[in-house]
């Protein structure tokens, strides 16, 4: 066996498995104290002071209804849209029968933590945002579990993740899948379609929970701005108008009823969400019960995991054990004064016996506010002069304090493995050092991952690499046309007029370069900027995108045409003209391109099922074509294998892409031909470079809000994790696999004789260049690991690097086990 191989096999073993050791030391999962509250946490002495609870801390109302709207951004009710598409909403906030909040989400902003944060009052770990597609029960205490415990009746409608983090809790409950994103309407009639019955027939429930999908679905597939988000707005202001009619009704009835609406997370300008953009963690709370105390005039802002106590002490039950949030209930209510204050201390107190905990917490600015808070309250308790001023000092104490031990509680809890940190690193830099020793890095790839140490340059990478390969091309066209003019006296010498094609293609790359950075705008700073893909999906006619994906599946056919064997050629234009009808077919269902005429009604489902089996045939006529070929050329299974997995890569991803992002994949192989012919040395460097600009030319960004989630559905009618999961990332990372598999392709064509060889001196280059950045990252975010962004920026980078380099791993072992398999096919035959 060769030890190259077996050495190159165990760095691609060695590298994964390094990083998710890494990851593994800086997202602990934290365990969260399981201890359940009890009436016994209730206080009823403050200090040596007696309170009575029975008085002061009481049920104040019999029913709550929760209403949750996925991604209902900030804007959505205070915007222009707001006043238009919700009309009765923002009456009821104009006239004050509606309190209104602005909400501040903590990132990751997707719905599993959202939730987790409005029921337990704890900030959820940030590696939850994995775990949002297998959320577990919640075993830590909660406002559901209690409520159970004091008798509360709870109904549920919605997503199921309710259920599968409450398992026990809904006496009554209908649920619906939050992954299957191309559904805009059932998702959300499966909810109302019980309305009437729970509003009028079954009123036997004190808590109706309602989370409504429609409204984050519709951003996925077409983003914030498409008519139909101003159609879903409509349909949900007409659900909180019938329910707040009949919650109006029982208060007149004096069957007190609290009504609330609020999102759970935003929604990027993009459509996606994850990230901490201001429109991402910032949402709407809206009370509607009686009339509200606040001026919505001013708006006052409160934290998600407020929402637990406030909820618990609305209900009279014992707020949840590690609740860190703030009551607001001050806000919502015209509470009598004892009962204020009561309220602010039992809070206090419940958030403090956590504080404790933490070393020197005595001489914190929080600890001497709860103390101060306390001496003024007893101060209070023990005097009949009871002025507005006292008062103030000691709700605004009890805030300061409250605000100041949540902040230092939060920061406590981010707890790092330094000992796995310190093992990963380890192993990480010691593979990619042996490497660079016999290889010599361009200083880009060096300056690029030293440049991840600022937030901007991670935010904005794909700026970076703009950069990179503009200055590339322009150095590469500055050297030929050098050459060009050294030669003029030898017009017609081969090179001359090598020199001069090569100047006209590296102008056409340049051009290309400028229109396709424009293709879709992305970062943070100027992703809202306009862009060719929006332009194309505000066209009402749809003929521009219609124009731009039939050129790129022609391209596709052309392109494979040429590349395939002339015994093969009729049969695979057959079979790819069949797959890219297939692939217009699904986007014709999305409305996002012309229809054809006559074509019957369709979901877009059977049209991707009918692609899967014509891509199973095809894999099944390349078996057999394998095994005949291989007997006369023993030689041509490597070559031949590549072109098929090339194809199918290519085909799957086609199917997959937003429309307007079909075109880069035959512009990404001409790209990768032209500056093949182009550059001889460091192909493998080039490649990578390739692949890393065609991925931001696609949209993506370092922000989990700009993953494309309705990829992992396309043709997909339940929720099945691993293929959901593995189309997103297919889909994420289609163009760093691309250029790897262009590498090797072109590599074997252009030396079929030393195929062994090049492909593995094209493989340590490409892990080597693969693992230097992540190595230094990991480095940088470990230094970085108190940075103000270090969840909202650093930590979802991480993540992009961690699976971006899985993938190059996992795909360059397939490659290597072919070697190893076309060296046992030759040696089978000597």
């Amino acid at each position: 066996v060769d030890a190259s191989i077996v050495v190159l096999f165990y760095v691609l073993f060695i590298a994964p498995l390094s990083i998710v050791l890494f990851l593994y030391g800086f997202f602990p999962l934290i365990n969260y104290d399981n201890t359940i509250a009890t009436e016994n946490d209730i206080p009823t002495f403050i200090e040596n002071v007696r309170i009575k609870t029975d008085t002061l801390y009481q049920p104040m109302v019999k029913r709550v209804i929760l209403m949750v709207i996925d991604a209902l951004r900030w804007d959505f009710i205070t915007g222009s849209i707001g006043k238009v598409a919700m009309p009765i909403t923002s009456s009821l906030i104009a006239n004050s029968s509606a309190c209104l909040f602005q909400t501040k989400v903590h990132p990751p902003t997707v719905t599993m933590p959202r939730i987790k944060a409005i029921t337990t009052g704890v900030i959820p770990s940030f590696i939850d945002v994995a775990l949002n597609f297998g959320s577990k029960p919640v075993t830590g205490d909660n406002v559901l579990l209690q409520a159970k415990k004091y008798g509360y009746k709870s109904v549920f409608y919605g997503d199921e993740t309710w259920l599968t983090l409450f398992p026990s809790v809904f006496e009554r409950y209908d649920s619906t899948t939050s992954f299957i994103v191309t559904d805009f309407t059932e998702v959300d009639n499966n909810i109302t379609r019980h309305l009437h019955k729970e509003l009028h027939t079954k009123t036997d429930w004190s808590i109706m929970v309602l989370h409504y999908l429609g409204l984050d679905h519709i951003g996925h597939v077409h983003g914030p701005f498409s008519p139909l988000i101003k159609t879903k707005l409509k349909e949900m202001d007409n659900v909180i108008a019938r329910i707040q009619s009949r919650v109006q009704e029982w208060n007149q009835n004096n069957d007190s009823s609290l009504f609330i609406i609020c999102g759970d997370h935003g929604m990027k300008d993009s459509g996606g969400h994850g990230g901490s953009t201001m429109s991402e963690t910032t949402v709407p709370f809206i009370a509607i019960s009686g009339k509200c105390v606040q001026n919505n005039s001013h708006f006052t802002e409160v934290a998600q995991v407020d929402i637990a106590s406030t909820l618990s002490t609305i209900l009279g039950v014992p707020i949840p054990y590690s609740n860190l949030g703030s009551v607001f209930l001050d806000s919502l209510y015209n509470l009598p004064v004892s009962k204020k204050l009561y309220v602010l201390f039992y809070n206090a107190k419940q958030v403090f016996n956590h504080f404790q905990q933490l070393t020197d917490y005595k001489s914190e600015y929080a600890y001497q506010k709860y103390m101060e808070a306390i001496k003024l309250h007893i101060a209070w308790l023990n005097t009949k002069d009871h002025t507005n001023d006292i008062t103030d000092d000691i709700v605004l104490s009890y805030k300061a304090a409250l605000k100041g031990m949540k902040e230092l509680l939060i920061s406590s809890m981010i707890k790092y493995d330094f000992h796995l940190i310190t093992v990963a690193i380890f192993f990480l830099s010691h593979e990619t050092v042996n490497k660079m020793g016999k290889w010599f890095f361009p200083l880009g790839a060096f300056v690029h991952a030293i440049s991840f140490g600022g937030s901007s340059f991670v935010e904005e990478e794909h700026q970076t690499w703009y950069f990179y390969w503009a200055t590339l091309l322009i150095l590469l066209l500055y050297n030929t046309a050098t050459k060009f003019y050294s030669h003029l006296q030898f017009y017609r010498n081969y090179k001359q007029y090598s020199n001069a094609q090569n100047c006209i293609k590296l102008l056409l790359l340049m051009i290309g370069h400028r229109i396709l950075r424009k293709l879709n705008s992305t970062g943070d700073k100027y992703a809202h900027l306009p862009d060719i893909a929006g332009v194309l999906v505000e066209q009402e006619s749809m003929l521009g995108m219609t124009v731009m994906l039939a050129t790129a599946l022609i391209l596709l056919m052309w392109l494979d045409f040429i590349h395939e064997d002339k015994k093969y050629k009729k049969y695979s234009l057959m079979f790819n003209l069949l797959m890219c009808i297939c692939i217009y077919l699904r986007h014709m269902h999305n409305n996002n391109v012309i229809k054809v005429p006559l074509y019957p009604q369709s979901r877009g489902i059977y049209e991707v099922q009918i692609f899967w089996m014509l891509l199973a045939m095809n894999s099944v006529h390349y078996i057999y074509r394998l095994v005949s070929m291989i007997k006369y050329n023993r030689g041509i299974f490597l070559q031949t294998t590549l072109f098929f997995i090339l194809r199918m890569w290519i085909m799957v991803t086609a199917m997959l892409h937003q429309p307007y992002n079909v075109i880069l994949l035959p512009l990404q192989i001409i790209v990768s031909s032209l500056t093949g012919s182009i550059i001889k040395d460091n192909n493998a460097f080039v490649y990578a470079w390739i692949g890393n600009v065609f991925y931001f030319y696609q949209g993506n960004s370092n922000s989990l809000a700009t993953i494309d989630v309705a990829a992992g559905y396309v043709g997909i009618q339940s929720y099945m994790p691993i293929v959901n999961g593995s189309l997103l990332i297919i889909n994420t990372y289609s163009a760093p696999v691309l250029a790897y598999l262009l590498l090797v392709y072109y590599s074997v064509l252009q030396y079929p004789y030393d195929t062994h060889v090049i492909i593995k001196q094209v493989s340590k280059t490409y892990i080597t260049w693969r693992l230097l950045p992540i190595t230094i990252y990991t480095i940088i975010i470990s230094i970085q690991r108190h940075h103000l962004f270090v969840w909202s920026v650093f930590s979802p980078k991480l993540l992009y690097e961690a699976v971006y380099s899985t993938v190059i791993c996992v795909v360059i072992i397939i490659v290597l086990i072919l070697i190893t398999l076309q060296n046992a096919i030759n040696n089978c035959h000597r």
